[in-house]
Parts: C-alpha cells; structure tokens; sequence
C-alpha cells in the first residue's frame, strides 16, 4: 500500500466540512485571491448539523452558532438571525487547496462537484495499487478537469521516495512541463478548533437575553475604513468572554466542591447578548436629511468633518423629536422582532423561566429611559383605565384619580385651545393642582414626540445598565429634576387643614416615606455605571435629591463591587484623605451649611392660598432611591487603577465599558442572579 502525501482524513466517506466567506466576494482563482476574505470552518457541531440534513429533501436549513444564523443548503448561504450583517457564502467540501503563505498554510475548498471528481480519482488509485488492482502506469498519466475551477485539472504524482500526492495544475500545462505552478490537494481539513465553541457548547441553555443599544458614532465605527470595532463586533468578543468567564468560574466551583466533598454544582446557563443598531435609520444615505446635510458639508478637514456628522450629528438628531420619535420607534421594533424571533428560535426560553434585560451605551442609554418611560406611561395608562374616571373618550378621558406620581399629557404650542394648536410634545408631567396649589411645577422626564409610539417594549427588563451615560444631562435640559422633587414633596406630605381654615393649608411630612423621590421606572434593578474619568457621563441620584441640597451633602456614588470583595485599598486611601479634606473644610463653615439637609424648606406664605411645607431631618446615609429598582443606590462608578491619570483616561474611558473586567463580572453577577 504506497503512502500519501495530503491524507487527513483516510476514512472510506470522508466528513464533509463546512466552511464560510465573512464577505460575499466574486468567484477568484485559488492561487490569486487578491485580498478576499478567506474560508473559515463552521463549529464542529454545527458541521455535523448541516450533514444531517444535506440528503435531506425536505428540511434544507440548519440553525448555526447557537441559534444566531441559519444555513440554507440550496442557496449555499448564511444569514444572521437577530442583527444586520451581511450574508456569507457557505460550502461544503471533503478536498481542499492548500496554499502556502510563509509558515501559515491556507486551505481552499473545491466545490462539490469538483470534491467528487478528484474523490473519483483517489478511490480509483487506492483500487490501482491494491493487491486486486491492474497497477498504477494508467492511474499516473490521467488527468481529470475540474468543472468549477475549469482553468485546472487534477493528477496523481508519485515522487522518488514512492509518496502519492494529489496535485492541481493549469489545464495548459503539460505533462512535463516546469516552472507551472501546482498545487497539493488534501483530503479532509485535518484538526481545528473554533475560538469559543467549546465554552458555548459546554453550558446551559439560553436563560438570559440581553439588548444593547449603541450610543453616537456607530455609523463612523461601522464603517471599513476606521479600524474601531463596530457594536457587532464588540458583542461577539463580549459574549465570548463572558462564556468563558462561565466556565471558568464553574470549574473553580467544581474542584471547590471537591476540596469539601460536597456535590458538584450544575452548569451555568447561557446568557445571549443581541446588539440593537439604529444609526441607519437615520444616517441612510438616501434619505433628504443626509443628502442635504452631505450637500452642506465643507470639503476641508473631511476627517473632522466626518466625527461632525458622524458622531455629534446624533445627539442633535435625538434632541429633535421627529427624529426622537423616528430613533424610539427603531429601536422598539427591532426589540420586539428580536424578543419574538428569539423565541422561535429558542421556543421554550420563556416556559422555562428566561429574562430579558436591557444595556444602554452612552446616547443609548438616554435612548432605553426614554423606552422605559413609554413603558411606564403605558402600565399607567393601563391601570387608570381600572381605576381612573371618564368614559374614556376625548372629551372625557380617563385619568388616574390621584396624580402625585405625575402622568402623561399632550401638550401644545400655546395657551390657546388645543383643538386649534398642533400638538409639539407628547409626554410632560401633571400634577394635582387642587392639591398643590401654584406651587405645581411642570416639565418632562421622557421623550419629546408629535405622537405616541405604537409599540412599547414587550417587557420590563430584569435589570437595566446605562453605560457611559449622559442622561442626567438630558434630564436637566428637559426640567426633570423639579418634576422628581415635586413628587418627593407630595409623597413626603399628608393634607391637614388648620383652624378650620380652608385658606391655611399645611403639608405634614409623612415619616414613613422616603428623602428622595419616588420616581421609578418599570425595570427590576436599574445602573447608572461610569468611568469617574469619562468626559460623557453624568450622574442621576443628585436629579433625584432636593433642588437645594448642598454639593457637600451628595452622597458620593457607590463603587461597583461583586459579591465577596471590596474597595481595593488604593481607593480606600484615596477616601480616607478626601473624607480629612472635607472634615477640616467644614470646620471654617458654619454649622447650619454643614448640615443643608437638616434645615426646613418654606414656601412664601403671604398668599393665603399658598401652603408651606415641613421636613424632619434625615441622615443621607439612610437614603434609598427608589428608582434603583431592588437595589439602593443608582449611580455607581468603576474602581480606577493604582497608576490612573484621569486626563489621559478620559480619551478610552467611554469607549472601554465592554472591555473593562469588573465591569463583565458584575454583569455577569446579575445575569445569573
């Protein structure tokens, strides 16, 4: 039996392979590809997966890569299931090309014909140099032409050691023709590994699914030209590590457990991340908005120009409300296509007990508060409905009977009759004048829109992480933090009249409801995480505290911390010398500065028809904020590194949230809580 050169796999039905382009590309000659993407070999399993069904008449495609692409059989293509990308070109082979490029060897499919003519070939020559066979003079001149590849045909060439190989050459070249180029054909790809199938393969089913929504310059980072990962990208190289962390950390489990002779623990579940882009809708070069703005743009210093329209652009798209609206409905859509294609996809993920939450990314996650206060407009609405008056008609609407924790109205350009002035905004807070008096402030914590969005999230979010956040910004300009003290002030206030007199109304505080306000928002724990050195972050709990309350008297925001650890020590220390500097700044201040908070806040009671209001003193270190959902705090800030120059680290902070590792642990934490 003579020996081959090229024999990975010596079995009698070969495996068939199947690989993938990442890029559609045009059909090149194997030996110049000029810089096309090359073939890379599907997951083992999902190898197996498609080789059940390739004889298969009636079921022609195969779910991929856990559930996110499907591989269709006939059209030899590969389409992702749950976010834009484009299609890449599928193939099956058992021969494969091999080309050598310095120390690294690139193989090259042949098409399945081509595989079956040269497997032909080989199976003849196998029977030529057997015991039975007629011998291999007639095997070493024959020459087989590839269908596919039509420039090539295919030999057997037997060397001076008496090694076989399977050669391609030019179909010009003659049989003792030199200088041709060849090539050495293989059978079978021989061993591979694809980088986190093993992690993915060996745990749990799907049981939490998140969304992240990208923030501004997502139209620049996707682009070929900047060599920045896009949110796709980011996604894949997130989830990937967080599947490693999974296994990891069980493995660490299991031989603790073994140390202490108890039962090993299961294995985790999956957690699925689905990337939500929007920049498209908005950046489309067809559409007159771009194309007017492209029109307007100077050609000088275009790489600026192109972070101006690229990456600035967004923000002021968003502070407008037709695109405010246009952005929000984006983004709602694709949430409820993905959560019900999910499900198809995975069909028992809700049966079994799956969650779903939700990640915003800087401008993103002003974009999921504004979702979320849809999503708290409709449950109220809802629930006035039940309890609310009116027939429910226009001009008799029905509204919730108490409206001290603000509602929904539909404001309009003036004073005048609304019937008359086009609606300019949909969402703003109301408040019970008849309880408050002129005392009432208005103004908005959502969205700004010409009309009420259709959709709302099919969800409420098990947790809700803003990244990088500027939303206490948004929140300033749109007024919210009178509308959260308003709702502080009437939850902290029960009505008494005094002397019997309807004109002297006093407000008494109620000692069992919280410092802060009330405000919430329909998800279980929500996150305000920054960077302290990102440029782009603001904070909400100060939003969420007294108007008045003194810089001094803020509670500074918590550190992220995981179950079981601390603040390391380099932060402590830094504590420690801040807490000395304010101990000795407050002993040059007055005693009634040093305690802001435990001063009584009075409106002017020369108006009779005014009320005044009356507050006990409460230490801030028993606030709760009640938007943090089943946590305490909301705003908590990520523990820098011993050497860390906060200038230098403000250029990657707001661009490193999905690399940073306390960051994925904790997200970790939550996900499997």
């Amino acid at each position: 039996m003579p020996k081959w050169e090229g024999i990975e796999d010596a079995s009698t039905n070969p495996t068939r392979i199947w690989l993938s382009k990442e890029k559609t590309a045009v059909h090149q000659d194997n030996d110049n590809n000029n810089g096309t993407d090359s073939w890379k070999p599907l997951r083992k399993v999902d190898c197996l997966a498609l080789n059940e069904i390739i004889d298969n008449q009636e079921v022609r495609s195969a779910h991929i890569e856990s559930g996110r692409a499907t591989a269709y059989i006939d059209t030899l293509t590969i389409r992702y299931n749950f976010y834009n990308s484009p299609s890449r070109q599928l193939i099956g082979a058992t021969w494969f090309t091999r080309q050598e490029k310095g120390k690294e060897i690139i193989l090259h499919p042949l098409s399945a014909a081509d595989c079956d003519l040269v497997e032909d070939l080989y199976q003849r020559t196998l029977l030529s140099s057997s015991s039975l066979g007629s011998g291999m003079d007639d095997i070493l001149k024959e020459e087989v032409f590839l269908t596919d590849e039509s420039n090539y045909k295919v030999m057997v060439m037997k060397n001076g050691a008496g090694v076989l190989t399977m050669k391609k050459r030019s179909k010009d070249a003659g049989f003792l023709s030199f200088g041709e180029p060849y090539y050495v054909l293989q059978r079978g790809y021989g061993e591979y590994t694809v980088e986190g199938e093993e992690e993915e393969a060996a745990l749990g089913p799907v049981r939490h699914l998140v969304f992240v929504v990208h923030g501004i310059g997502e139209a620049m980072w996707s682009r070929d030209d900047v060599n920045i990962p896009s949110l796709v990208e980011e996604m894949d190289t997130l989830r990937a590590v967080i599947n490693k962390k999974l296994l990891e950390g069980w493995k660490r489990d299991c031989e603790k457990a073994k140390r202490e002779k108890k039962i090993e623990p299961p294995l985790p579940n999956r957690i699925e991340i689905l990337p939500i882009e929007w920049y498209q809708r908005i950046h489309s070069a067809s559409t007159s908005l771009m194309k007017s703005l492209n029109a307007a743009t100077l050609r000088s210093v275009s790489a600026l120009r192109a972070i101006a329209n690229d990456v600035v652009f967004d923000v002021l798209m968003y502070m407008a409300p037709e695109f405010c609206e246009t952005t929000l409905d984006c983004v709602v859509s694709q949430i409820h296509d993905l959560y019900h294609g999910f499900q198809t996809v995975h069909p028992t993920f809700i049966e079994d007990g799956g969650k779903c939450s939700i990640i915003g990314h800087s401008l993103g996650s002003v974009i999921v508060w504004d979702l979320l206060s849809l999503l708290k407009e409709d449950i109220e609405r809802q629930k006035a409905q039940k309890m609310g008056t009116g027939e429910g008609t226009d001009d008799d609407p029905i509204v919730p009977p108490d409206l001290g924790t603000g509602v929904s109205v539909s404001s309009t350009i003036n004073n005048g009759d609304a019937a008359d002035c086009p609606p300019v905004g949909y969402q703003a807070y109301a408040v019970d004048e008849d309880k408050i008096g002129d005392t009432a402030r208005r103004g908005a914590w959502g969205p700004t829109l010409h009309k009420q969005l259709t959709k709302t999230l099919p969800f409420n979010p098990d947790f809700t992480f803003f990244l990088g956040s500027p939303l206490g910004l948004f929140l300033t300009l749109r007024g919210a933090h009178p509308v959260f003290d308003e709702m502080r002030i009437f939850a902290k206030t029960d009505v008494m009249e005094v002397n019997g007199d309807d004109n002297d109304v006093v407000y008494v505080e109620n000692p069992t409801s919280p410092y802060s306000s009330p405000f919430t928002l329909p998800s279980g724990a929500i996150y305000n995480i920054f960077h302290p050195s990102d440029p782009v972050a603001y904070r909400i709990e100060p939003l969420l505290l007294p108007q008045d309350t003194a810089d001094n008297s803020i509670p500074d925001p918590a550190f992220l911390l995981l179950d079981g650890k601390g603040v390391r020590l380099h932060l402590k220390a830094r504590q420690l010398g801040d807490n000395m500097r304010k101990t000795v700044t407050g002993l040059f201040r007055q005693v009634g500065e040093a305690v802001p908070l435990s001063t009584s806040i009075k409106e002017d009671t020369s108006s009779s028809k005014k009320p005044f209001y009356r507050q006990s003193a409460i230490p801030l270190e028993s606030l709760k904020f009640a938007l943090g959902g089943t946590v305490d705090r909301v705003d908590y800030q990520l523990q820098t590194g011993v050497i860390d120059n906060e200038y230098l680290s403000a250029v990657m902070a707001h661009s490193n949230y999905f690399r940073n590792e306390d960051l994925i642990d904790f997200f970790i934490q939550c996900a499997r809580a």
